[in-house]
């Protein structure tokens, strides 16, 4: 529901999705890869983040552990979303955005 009906990605628009890896929000990437939408992820360590985008066919991840403040993490946003952000999946419940 929060991605189809509140999200709505479209073709070329971008979706960042917390905690990728996991059960809901690997699902949550690969159903806005599905409907033409950019899907960036976010997850803690370099190898859940190669499997976000390796195996689940995201376009990029972020370590979140790789950045220790919000001017990085932001910095790394701005960096996998050069063309900012059309929808957030919150899948945390704890400070990530």
């Amino acid at each position: 529901y929060g991605l189809v009906k509140i999200i709505a990605p479209k073709a070329g628009e971008t979706v960042v999705v917390s905690a990728a890896s996991g059960a809901v929000g690997s699902a949550v990437g690969q159903l806005a890869k599905a409907r033409g939408a950019r899907a960036v992820g976010i997850a803690g360590g370099a190898d859940k983040c190669r499997y976000v985008t390796e195996e689940l066919g995201f376009d990029a991840c972020i370590d979140y552990k790789q950045h220790a403040d919000v001017k990085s993490l932001s910095a790394a946003l701005k960096a996998a979303c050069p063309n900012g952000i059309d929808g957030y999946f919150e899948n945390v419940g704890g400070t990530i955005l």
